[in-house]
């Protein structure tokens, strides 16, 4: 995790530093990063100070410990860094702590996060346990990305309807006004140019208003039927905390998960689930269980290549819906050329949460879609910035970027075209990771 994030802000010209204890590690990221390595402990203040954390922007502690992840972040913030983030993976970090009071009338003490020194929890976890409980229990099938206070909204769809294919993206006829934010085709991302044609198996990004996005799921699937049972291959931490929220929603839940001592552990814990010990690998014992009247099929184990054919597996069988958890963000487009419906990935997810730490020039959220090639920003537009009293287009947009939408008041714009773009305004710009230093310039 700390590797990809380091690629991701070097890819977008921060200067990072990584303090890694292991060699054989810093090696490895010395020969594919251009960042600056320290070998040690971040734990020990005379690494901090070494690597300068007193001018840091930002901390990012992504150890697997929790606890060594909070200390990091607190002697950092002592230090002088400016914020800090640490990963954790216990839910019960993830909030505010209450103290036991003296008595029963005496105040209890509420200690926050940042009483601790860190800025931002994050649970990848949790994260990716949230997205697939909001696919699975939503309309839309596949997650959904909100900007402008939910006003707007990204949804993923696979082009799967022949009449579709070899058409130019100006004769789809789209119900709603919509913008066509990104392609993956092939394992490769891009926003696509306005003549693009569509092919069979494309992903495509659309961005649209949060009322528009309903009609343009129309154009590529067929209305998906509500989720009533759901069986869950892997007892991991995700596959316990996907299990539980399904049970609060009122779905049925079957766990399959290969360990006896951990399939008894999550028996215990789980209320209403099925909890059964067996190898999801294994048909016959997928067709006694009933895998195949199921209405999903998650996978959440830690093997990325377990997870692939369980998923084919359950689909071979009649799963409508399938659902897995990648470690390695490559593997997605491959995952979902094969027949994979959604890929979803830890990585990503925590990517995109640091990408609203690192962001600069007016802009006030930001996303990855595609993979991590590909980044969606919102910038408030003040009234010093370039592009203020412009169109995207005089101000220099990138001609790899494309704007999506601008939200002016109560007023949407989709797509802004030539609009001027006035202070006050929103701004939401589609843009390949290279291109976005070119991009934030304009808001600045």
């Amino acid at each position: 995790m700390g590797l990809n994030i380091a690629s991701v802000l070097a890819e977008g010209k921060h200067e990072v530093t990584v303090v890694e204890p292991s060699d054989r590690v810093v090696e490895g990221i010395r020969s594919n990063l251009d960042v600056k390595t320290i070998i040690g402990s971040a734990t020990t203040p005379r690494i901090l100070r070494e690597a300068e954390v007193n001018r840091a922007d930002l901390v990012i502690a992504v150890t697997n410990n929790d606890e060594t992840n909070v200390l990091i972040c607190f002697l950092a913030k002592e230090l002088g860094a400016a914020m800090t983030v640490a990963r954790v993976r216990n839910p019960e970090y993830s909030g505010y702590f209450v103290t036991a009071a003296k008595s029963p009338s005496a105040a209890r003490k509420v200690v926050r996060p940042k009483t601790l020194g860190v800025d931002l929890f994050i649970n990848p976890e949790v994260a990716v346990a949230d997205e697939i409980e909001s696919v699975l229990c939503g309309l839309c099938p596949a997650p959904l990305t909100s900007f402008a206070d939910g006003r707007i909204q990204i949804g993923e769809f696979r082009v799967e309807q022949k009449a579709l294919v070899g058409k130019p993206l100006p004769r789809v006829k789209f119900p709603e006004p919509c913008v066509v934010a990104a392609i993956v085709r092939g394992g490769r991302s891009f926003v696509p140019a306005p003549d693009e044609t569509l092919e069979i198996d494309d992903h495509i990004y659309l961005l649209a208003s949060r009322e528009s996005m309903s009609g343009l799921s129309d154009v590529f699937t067929q209305p998906q039927p509500p989720v009533r049972n759901v069986v869950v291959f892997g007892g991991s931490r995700i596959g316990v905390i996907v299990a539980e929220g399904l049970e609060k929603q009122g779905i049925s839940v079957m766990v399959i998960e290969q360990d006896l001592n951990r399939s008894q552990e999550i028996a215990a814990n789980l209320k209403k689930a099925v909890v059964v010990q067996g190898d999801a690998t294994d048909v016959d014992f997928l067709k006694e269980q009933g895998v195949s009247s199921a209405d999903a099929f998650v996978a959440t184990t830690e093997s990325d290549e377990l997870n692939i054919l369980c998923a084919l597996l359950a689909k071979n069988l009649g799963v409508s819906r399938n659902m897995i958890v990648l470690s390695k963000p490559g593997y997605i487009p491959l995952a979902e050329a094969i027949g994979v419906d959604i890929a979803v990935s830890p990585l990503l997810l925590t990517a995109g949460r640091i990408a609203q730490f690192v962001l600069h020039g007016g802009a006030i959220s930001a996303t990855f879609i595609g993979g991590e090639e590909i980044q969606v920003i919102e910038f408030a537009v003040s009234s010093t910035a370039g592009v203020a009293q412009k169109s995207l287009a005089e101000a220099g947009l990138p001609k790899e970027a494309k704007a999506g939408a601008i939200i002016r008041d109560d007023k949407i714009i989709i797509p802004p075209d030539d609009s001027i773009v006035y202070p006050g305004d929103h701004v939401i710009v589609i843009s390949p990771l290279s291109a976005t230093p070119s991009v934030e310039k304009l808001f600045k």
